[in-house]
């Protein structure tokens, strides 16, 4: 199922939307923005509700009072709620089944992430459990958000789907998106080739690794310049918020002699418009959900080269998280599936 289906049939009704928008751009930001358009394209109203607010963490009662305010004032029929993987969310979403008992209406919960299920201690995940039969739908997004809660024997409500968290951008704002850009990245992409790109939302680390797989991208540059001297690669990040592992990255690429072939596009920027003018994307995680870049990547007709912690969308490319040299020959081998004249003719101004 390559795009996702649930809001099709959804019409005329006062919809809530609990989760992330952007900014931050992620992959879940990006595909609650993307689906609460299309509800509203469905003739519903949609009010959204930021769970990404700090006083979730530190101030949950005023927050859950905040939250019940909002249900109260818009009077919805439904309430999507994004995803348990947040702080607190266990209990935030305990407490709108109570509050769903008095103001009467549905909570339809959209799971994405398939990890944080394994992080959990048994208590919390006896305490969600329970709350499941008060859930009146759920939809995983991707097999393996599904596989999650079958492996920790959470009970899945009656009604569940699993479906796909891809929906595509809205092309008319490609020349908008395009001007956020820097303008030295123009220079970049006419100066180097082929173009590869590696994104993340954040600087995470994930057991003391880097979870976006930026340090492999990096000495995978380095490895393929003895044969590409021009080859570069584009590091889209959208915040730093690990300055000293930021500064070793960049200490890293100075040592291997790389810092002309590596570019970092740092900031809020949707990339799928920068697809159309690379060669390769590159998705080296630790563990992912359905990888929303990657989708946006076949969009036009891009090489994806993907870590194998995950089920990956057809036609993607897979290395073996363990094997930095697998990484670098798959690159390699993508390479060399076309000449360099046919690199430069699918490049196009930005």
């Amino acid at each position: 199922m390559l795009e996702t289906q649930y809001y099709k049939k959804i019409k005329n009704k006062r919809i809530a939307i609990f989760g992330i928008m952007p900014p931050p751009l992620g992959g879940v930001s990006i595909h609650i923005q993307r689906v609460a358009k299309k509800f509203q394209e469905n003739n519903n109203s949609v009010y959204h509700f930021k769970t990404e607010f700090r006083g979730r963490r530190w101030l949950l009662p005023f927050y859950l009072l905040y939250a019940t305010l909002f249900l109260l004032w818009n009077k919805i029929d439904t309430l999507y709620y994004h995803s348990l993987s947040q702080p607190n969310s266990i209990t935030e979403i305990r407490f709108l089944i109570f509050i769903k008992k008095i103001l009467k209406f549905q909570i339809i919960l959209v799971e994405h992430n398939c990890k944080h299920m394994y992080k959990r201690s048994s208590r919390s995940k006896s305490k969600l459990s329970k709350s499941m039969k008060y859930v009146d739908e759920i939809i995983f997004l991707w097999n393996s958000t599904h596989k999650s809660y079958i492996d920790n024997a959470i009970k899945i409500p009656q009604k569940y789907s699993i479906d796909s968290a891809f929906l595509p951008p809205d092309k008319k704002q490609k020349t908008h998106i395009l001007n956020t850009y820097p303008k030295l990245l123009q220079i970049f992409l006419e100066t180097h080739n082929p173009i590869l790109l590696v994104n993340a939302s954040r600087m995470a680390m994930y057991n003391n690794q880097d979870l976006y797989g930026l340090d492999k991208s990096i000495h995978a540059i380095s490895k393929l310049k003895k044969n590409h001297h021009n080859i570069g690669l584009i590091v889209a990040l959208a915040k730093i918020d690990n300055r000293s592992y930021f500064i070793e990255l960049n200490k890293k690429i100075e040592n291997l002699g790389i810092t002309e072939n590596i570019f970092f596009l740092i900031d809020q920027h949707e990339l799928w418009p920068l697809m159309e003018n690379i060669d390769i994307f590159l998705r080296p995680t630790l563990y992912d959900g359905t990888g929303i870049s990657i989708f946006e990547a076949f969009i036009f007709n891009k090489v994806v080269i993907a870590s194998n912690v995950c089920e990956r969308p057809q036609k993607t490319i897979l290395f073996d998280i363990k094997d930095q040299d697998d990484f670098v020959n798959k690159i390699n081998l993508a390479i060399h599936k076309g000449s360099r004249e046919v690199y430069r003719s699918n490049k196009k101004n930005i």
